[in-house]
């Protein structure tokens, strides 16, 4: 014989239910947050001890002076057959202080966040000096 539920039983059974979809998130998927899109690509700007540096004096680092822009990375490379080191001569663009030694075909690089003017020069061979300017 079939009885009829009592009315807490189906209040009971109403809330469990209720509680059931809740828990399930009732059936539907939050939205997804959007992809963040790629950081930007930074620009390389290359400079180098040249071949022959050692003998080259002012010109041993290419360009006078050695110009790049804020933002992007500076890389030296040593195109030479010897060793060398790249140093700035002020604290004026603290990102940059030095290459540190650099065997030949070796290379360094550094993101110059910081505008300024600075002489760089290598401490292994004196004579070859230059500037290095960081514009806006």
């Amino acid at each position: 014989m079939w009885m009829k539920p009592s009315r807490p039983f189906v209040g009971a059974m109403t809330a469990l239910a209720i509680l059931l979809v809740t828990a399930c998130g009732g059936g539907t998927t939050p939205p997804m947050a959007p992809t963040p899109p790629p950081p930007p690509e930074i620009t390389t700007a290359n400079a180098y001890i040249l071949p022959g540096a050692v003998n080259l004096g002012a010109t041993a680092f290419g360009d006078e002076p050695v110009v790049i822009h804020k933002g992007e990375r500076m890389r030296w490379r040593n195109a030479d057959t010897v060793e060398h080191d790249v140093v700035t001569d002020s604290v004026a663009l603290p990102e940059f202080m030095t290459t540190g030694l650099l065997a030949p075909g070796g290379e360094r690089s550094f993101i110059m966040s910081t505008t300024g003017t600075t002489r760089i020069h290598c401490t292994i061979h004196p004579q070859m000096v230059g500037t290095l300017v960081v514009q806006p």
